[in-house]
């Protein structure tokens, strides 16, 4: 059931605009609501992404939560409480309704990338929610500009937001659209993990809340908007936040390096027995490949080389860091709309397979760790999980691989086929 929305009068009098977060989960909590509170004086509605739980959650504990920021030598714990109210995700009424208030000037996503593909249907698709949002604004006569921002790990992630939107939208908001609506592409950054167990009870101790939805993360942050904010937007530069006329530079960076190396750590590293990155990164062989897979990225990115070996030093040590136990089964989710854009981008701008045999390595990784769960009896979370465990449990090699790289959009006569069926064999095991 929706719950009342605050009067807009009474909120503008002490706060300068309400965002509107969708999917909150831990990335949010633990990133862009932080750097939120930071800001000040900013009202947050928040909506989950696949379950309700979360919204039952955080509204028992009154919006706030605890943040555990996990450095290598100890740990900083503290209060987020910008939130002021959870809905479920599918209270579509209560999002169309906060929408039209023109009190509303920011939306911000964290939805995954098959989000953004979940097409027009508003029972299904949270794109297609927004249209109906900016139709009843549209209808209510709001002429402030509201600002759509996706903080999803895919390229142009913006220009996928918009596109997603505007297929969901009627003629009348659609030619209304460019005058009232920003979207805003950005690049995030900080890895957060699971929780362990002992967050909660470490949050108590702490602070005296009672937390049963804790964030861990690490001291690592970054966070680069597109400067094109015609309306309102909280004053994120307090929180670090960068601010760029050129999002692409700093959005192709982290997916090649920083999400190229947790995919093929995430596959590779199970494979060769171990369960967190730290413990992959540590592992010799591993450590190889992604530093392989490293060198082949940084060919591809426009970047001053000094720049790239901090930035890949940095990696480093945030993988190392042996406190923050990101597990690996987390990062292995949805690898088939991952390595479409962190892997095989690359290995086409290097000119194949035999010129990108880390990237090559990354795509074998997961072929390998799928048929194994597959044969396992064990669960792939996967948009494409059904075609994947079909197309594991082929019997001939090379008919399995060339089925599953066939749900990346390669051709069964593409040279990455044989590259890969050759580089199953190669990779570490335990």
């Amino acid at each position: 059931m929706s719950q009342p929305i605050p009067a807009t009068g009474a909120a503008a009098a002490t706060d300068e605009g309400r965002l509107v977060h969708l999917g909150i989960g831990n990335f949010a909590r633990a990133h862009t609501l932080v750097a939120t509170q930071r800001a000040g004086n900013w009202s947050v509605s928040a909506f989950t992404g696949r379950s309700a739980a979360m919204a039952d959650a955080l509204n028992a504990q009154g919006g706030r939560y605890g943040l555990i920021v996990r450095g290598a030598e100890g740990d900083e714990v503290s209060i987020v409480d910008v939130i002021d109210e959870t809905y479920p995700a599918d209270d579509v009424d209560a999002l169309v309704r906060l929408l039209a208030d023109p009190f509303t000037a920011v939306v911000t996503l964290t939805i995954t990338e098959k989000g953004y593909a979940a097409g027009t249907d508003p029972a299904v698709s949270v794109p297609a929610r927004i249209a109906l949002g900016l139709k009843a604004r549209r209808e209510a006569g709001v002429t402030e500009p509201i600002a759509l921002v996706s903080c999803d790990n895919l390229s142009g992630n913006g220009e996928v937001l918009r596109a997603a939107v505007l297929a969901a939208t009627d003629e009348e908001t659609r030619s209304w659209f460019d005058d009232h609506v920003d979207v805003i592409s950005s690049m995030v950054d900080r890895i957060t993990p699971s929780a362990d167990d002992a967050a909660g009870d470490l949050v108590l101790e702490r602070t005296g809340l009672p937390d049963t939805v804790p964030v861990v993360t690490e001291p690592f942050t970054e966070w680069v908007l597109e400067d094109r904010f015609r309306g309102r937007r909280p004053e994120w530069e307090k929180a670090g936040v960068q601010f760029t006329d050129d999002i692409g530079q700093h959005e192709l960076r982290k997916l090649r390096l920083l999400n190229g190396a947790h995919t093929l750590m995430a596959y590779a590293g199970q494979l060769a027995g171990c369960d967190r990155v730290d413990e992959a990164i540590g592992h010799r062989e591993v450590r190889a490949l992604v530093e392989r897979l490293w060198d082949e990225a940084r060919s591809t990115l426009p970047l001053p080389p000094t720049d790239l070996d901090a930035y890949t030093a940095a990696l480093e040590e945030r993988f190392r860091n042996p406190r923050l136990a990101d597990n690996l089964i987390r990062i292995a989710a949805d690898g088939s709309a991952k390595l479409t854009v962190r892997a095989l981008p690359v290995i086409a701008e290097r000119g194949g397979p035999e010129q990108a045999p880390g990237e090559v390595a990354a795509v074998a990784a997961w072929t390998a760790w799928v048929t194994e769960r597959i044969r396992a009896g064990e669960e792939v979370k996967d948009p494409r999980a059904d075609e994947i465990a079909a197309a594991a449990r082929l019997d001939k090699d090379a008919e399995r691989v060339t089925a599953l790289l066939a749900l990346l959009d390669v051709a069964a006569d593409d040279p990455l086929v044989p590259a890969v069926l050759a580089q199953e064999i190669r990779l570490p095991r335990p």
